[in-house]
């Protein structure tokens, strides 16, 4: 893959978006008032129209996270949900990435960029590209219905479709010696190839935390999740498993993981579990779960308007 374009600062530069098609997409509002382009055709676009609240336990992890000057990966980023919150936060100071392959569901991360105002910007980048451990091209599979389920497997679905994209690694898109503070990966079972293909980012960037699905029916089909969990240990990290009140439990083998998961990989496990304990225990969390609770719900009015 070619090197995208450097700006004054030595940072790789969003390249011109022309006009988008926005036929058949809405743009939505999550609660803390982030802006979110879906796809209506898609089933995955529902949780965003009718206001309920997408991977909760993984999100609060995932923002507890994040500094105002963190650099940020969304690898696999569908919508654009894990961008739209680590944009408000990160930019200016930070960096942010985002990935995303199916090129119909690109347009709702573009859009979703443009409604936050995170765009035009030098410190942050959106790709059309699929994720892996090689660059060239590669195929991407999905069904017209569930957008959110693109993978580099072929699926075997009678309504199954594909499209062939540049395939990159992390390594080779990041500017040189980038250091990275935090990243979201989910691809569908091809987790192990990102992380293949971003060993060098891992290895430069001390205080790394990566977020990753973990379902093993998924990795099945690229090595299993044995394999992976071995690789995990094998570039220095450990994995935390995020309970369903986004608590972090270490774990030391695959087999004390559910079938469906979300994981923490992290070099401090004990240190970050702990210190989530102490986050999600202090005041001004009690008061914002609390707050939440008793929000009254408006169903069906976060749509904003079709596009």
């Amino acid at each position: 893959m070619s090197s995208p374009e450097l700006n004054d600062a030595g940072q790789k530069a969003l390249p011109d978006w022309p006009r988008l098609d926005l036929k058949g997409r809405a743009l939505t509002r999550l609660r803390g008032g982030q802006m979110i382009c879906v796809d209506l055709e898609s089933v995955d676009a529902l949780p965003y129209i009718y206001g309920i609240e997408i991977e909760p336990d993984v999100v609060r992890v995932f923002e507890l996270f994040l500094r105002r000057d963190s650099v940020v990966l969304d690898i696999g980023a569908n919508f654009g949900l894990y961008t739209a919150l680590a944009g408000g936060v990160v930019l200016p100071r930070g960096r942010l990435y985002a990935f995303e392959a199916n090129p119909r569901v690109y347009r709702c991360l573009q859009a979703t960029i443009l409604a936050n105002r995170f765009w035009p910007a030098p410190r942050i980048a959106a790709a059309n590209v699929l994720v892996g451990d090689r660059c060239g091209r590669g195929t991407l599979f999905y069904e017209p219905d569930t957008l959110g389920g693109g993978t580099m497997s072929e699926t075997g679905a009678p309504d199954r479709r594909s499209v062939e994209i540049e395939m990159t690694t992390i390594d080779a898109y990041l500017p040189d010696g980038t250091v990275v503070d935090l990243a979201k990966i989910d691809v569908e079972g091809h987790e192990p190839a990102v992380l293949c293909g971003m060993e060098r980012t891992i290895a430069r960037s001390p205080s790394i935390r990566l977020i990753v699905e973990f379902v093993p029916a998924f990795l099945a089909q690229t090595g299993g999740a044995a394999a992976f969990f071995a690789a995990i240990r094998g570039l220095g990290l450990e994995v935390c498993v995020i309970m369903p009140d986004s608590r972090l439990k270490p774990v030391s083998s695959h087999d004390e993981l559910p079938e469906f998961s979300y994981c923490l990989l992290t070099r401090t496990p004990e240190a970050d579990a702990a210190l989530i304990e102490a986050k999600l225990s202090s005041l001004p969390e009690r008061l914002r779960r609390w707050s939440r609770r008793y929000r009254p719900r408006r169903r069906g009015r976060a749509l904003i308007r079709r596009l």
